[in-house]
């Protein structure tokens, strides 16, 4: 599954082609464990940026906490966004997260 950002205007970045209005994110890793609980790596590469979120109990869960601290940021940034949830085949690191099948 794809969370896409939207943002209302393009903005310029650290990456190829110029200013850039609308970015992919996905699971782009393992959970790993710490003091707070399970988190997980979000990632775009047309945004190059990634960050940790806490691992819900399935992948769209998981990606809604992505949303939320997306969207808290575009929010102190100025910048509006909309997002939607694009449905994929299950990625390698989705499949290792939540123990389902390939």
């Amino acid at each position: 599954m794809i969370l896409r950002m939207t943002l209302e205007r393009q903005i310029p970045g650290y990456w190829d082609g110029g200013a850039k209005s609308t970015f992919d994110f996905q699971i782009d890793g393992s959970p790993r464990h710490d003091a707070q609980g399970t988190y997980i790596r979000i990632s775009s590469w047309q945004a190059n940026h990634w960050f940790h979120v806490a691992i819900g109990k399935t992948v769209k869960a998981t990606l809604a906490n992505a949303r939320r601290r997306l969207t808290a940021r575009a929010t102190r940034t100025g910048v509006g966004c909309r997002f939607e949830y694009i449905e994929t085949e299950p990625g390698y690191f989705e499949c290792r997260a939540f123990n389902t099948v390939h």
